[in-house]
């Protein structure tokens, strides 16, 4: 997937923060395409070690099947 530049720089921070804090929150308003960013994160942060694993929550079906598509 082609990000958006900066959708590569929230992905980016994302990361390193994760790196330094093993934890992070991101924010975005309507249309900033979360979901799409979130996907980068979590595809880097498996891609990244053989064993990795996700469990991404969501409180709507629909974003669950967002998620799930990208």
């Amino acid at each position: 997937m082609i990000l958006r530049p900066r959708q590569a720089v929230l992905v980016e921070r994302s990361l390193a923060a994760l790196r330094q804090h093993q934890n992070t929150l991101a924010v975005g308003p309507t249309g900033s395409g979360k979901t799409v960013m979130l996907s980068a994160v979590v595809g880097r942060v498996l891609a990244g070690e053989r064993d990795a694993k996700a469990c991404v929550l969501a409180h709507r079906d629909e974003l669950t099947a967002q998620n799930q598509a990208k």
